[in-house]
């Protein structure tokens, strides 16, 4: 058929030629190569990823010792604050449930503890293995479960405690990380490196931020108020005198610095999680929206575990103040949903994105550095702005009303974060283009390679053109039914990932190539550049090599989708 391709019939179910017997077309070649590779495992992957977790390890274990060693200003403070409950507090009731959702569970704090001796542990059982053995690489993943997955126990703890906001939670969250996933338009990311990301957020970072934050809040009251005298005329059941209102108004008081620690080790959390998962899988390209779409869904994760946490709080102080957690849901799952931590995550991570795309260390720091101080500044005045707002509009507007509720207070929540949104956004639009032209050149030059017969020349105008491969799709599902469109799309989508392959290996070619032409440094012996050279060379053999079956397999699997298309649409 010479005739151009026209919408009614779709390319390719047009040409349903097998799979030559020289491409290999077996399932398990596809399955190692694409499923059983999810994560990298090489040497130095492993030890940057390590780094990572021993930074965050260090921090807190920075925070607990200034909390121990800072000055006691109430009666009978324990040596950790997070031990520490008001005198006289009943032991039911609203203020008892208030103070329960605030509290650090005795027993997820050990079980950090215990988790960073058993990390300790693995990394020295680790270190005495040879680095290219296997259970290195599980030892390596299983001691950042130990390191950081224990972190998810303060999460856990505030989400086991309320099952049905949970699922209530549930639907919308989906919902928002569908279309976060279908941003991407190209270069998809692996579908379990999203939820990861988004199990990032909702246990490791919300939980990252609640250790570090209870920690820092008491370690704050010490040294800012050394020497404060704190006794006044109430009585607690052991004699101490504790004057509560100079208490609160302490709180008050401490309150700001408090703020502005969480957002900073929130962001600090995200921007962890954004190179972590970046370091352990394999995915086709590292660009500003491959950064921007993981710190989102993080984001979202955080917003997540955030909602079923305020909207328990509202619904306990129903009683002292009149607010719902009705009116919390509406605002944290429908109005702004992709707002607030989302917004700031997606900072975060296309600050990455963008630092991963060039060579110079200087630029890297100033790119990652910019998104996080844009997303920790966006953070807190969303917090100040957003209350600043309120009060103004307080004496003017109904609190309560269907006009406040749908309008007024989600506006004014909203209206702080509307120029780090369109950051986002920009930044989204300028990504997207550029994965479109590189598409578009890794597609014409497969098509033109001839390799496999992965794509085809009359492919090429229908990969490229969203509306032409929708349309394709509807022409297929009126034609040939259901299972025939499912089997196209299926087909499209194996053929960009085929794309999306070789753009990844032209760009790793490219900066290999950028990479030899630098000078080696002149202070080196010999000895160790010829050492660190056979290093380096067989690392790239070897990962010339597994490239090579990845590509081989992602065009096997879309020549295997090619003959389903073409069996059904000629049935």
């Amino acid at each position: 058929m010479t005739e151009r391709p026209t919408i009614g019939t779709p390319t390719p179910p047009s040409d349903p030629t097998p799979p030559s017997t020289s491409a290999p077309t077996s399932t398990p070649a596809f399955t190692v190569a694409a499923g059983g590779r999810l994560l990298r495992h090489d040497e130095v992957t492993r030890g940057r990823a390590l780094l990572v977790a021993r930074l965050v390890i260090g921090v807190y274990l920075l925070e607990l010792l200034l909390n121990m060693t800072r000055p006691h200003v109430l009666p009978d403070e324990p040596s950790l604050t997070i031990f520490w409950r008001f005198p006289g507090m009943p032991e039911e009731g609203v203020l008892d449930s208030f103070g329960s959702l605030f509290a650090i569970p005795r027993t997820a704090f050990w079980g950090v503890l215990a988790g960073i001796v058993v990390g300790i542990a693995l990394q020295a059982v680790i270190v005495r293995m040879p680095s290219k053995d296997r259970r290195a690489t599980v030892l390596t993943w299983a001691a950042l479960a130990a390191l950081l997955g224990s972190f998810a126990l303060f999460s856990l703890f505030i989400l086991a405690k309320s099952p049905l906001l949970v699922l209530a939670c549930v639907p919308t969250s989906a919902f928002a990380l569908w279309l976060i996933h279908r941003a991407q338009r190209f270069g998809w990311l692996p579908l379990p490196m999203l939820l990861t990301a988004f199990g990032w957020g909702a246990l490791i970072q919300w939980g990252v931020g609640r250790a570090f934050t209870n920690l820092a809040y008491g370690t704050i009251n010490g040294y800012m108020y050394e020497g404060t005298d704190l006794t006044g005329s109430t009585t607690d059941g052991s004699g101490n005198q504790v004057d509560f209102t100079f208490t609160f108004d302490l709180g008050y008081r401490t309150i700001d610095v408090t703020l502005l620690h969480l957002s900073t080790v929130n962001q600090l959390a995200a921007a962890v999680g954004v190179v972590l998962l970046i370091l352990m899988f394999r995915h086709r390209v590292t660009d500003v929206v491959t950064g921007l779409v993981l710190g989102a869904a993080a984001g979202l994760g955080y917003n997540f575990t955030e909602s079923v946490i305020a909207i328990e709080l509202w619904s306990i102080l129903s009683s002292l103040n009149g607010a719902t957690g009705g009116f919390e849901y509406w605002i944290r799952q429908s109005a702004s949903l992709f707002g607030s931590q989302v917004v700031f995550g997606a900072l975060v991570g296309a600050g990455i994105g963008l630092a991963a795309q060039t060579r110079r260390r200087a630029q890297r720091v100033g790119l990652v550095t910019a998104g996080l101080v844009a997303a920790i500044g966006g953070a807190v005045a969303n917090e100040f702005l957003s209350a600043w707002l309120s009060g103004l509009v307080r004496d003017h507007v109904g609190i309560g009303g269907t006009l406040d509720t749908l309008v007024i207070s989600p506006a004014i929540w909203l209206a702080p974060q509307v120029p780090f949104l369109t950051v986002c956004l920009l930044l989204l639009r300028s990504g997207i283009r550029a994965r479109v032209a590189a598409a578009r050149t890794a597609v014409t030059a497969e098509a033109e390679a001839g390799v496999g017969g992965a794509i085809t020349e009359r492919e090429v105008p229908f990969l490229m053109d969203p509306a032409l491969r929708f349309w394709a799709l509807v022409s297929t599902w009126r034609r040939h039914g259901p299972a025939a469109a499912r089997a196209l799309r299926r087909f499209q989508r194996a053929q960009l990932e085929v794309a999306g392959w070789r753009w990844q290996q032209e760009r790793a070619a490219a900066e290999a190539k950028a990479l030899g032409a630098r000078e080696q440094p002149q202070a080196q012996e010999e000895r160790e550049i010829q050492d660190a050279q056979e290093t380096q060379e067989t690392q790239e053999v070897q990962q010339a090599q597994e490239a090579r079956e990845e590509g081989e397999a992602l065009r096997a699997r879309a020549m295997r989708l090619r003959t389903d298309v073409g069996r059904l649409v000629g049935s």
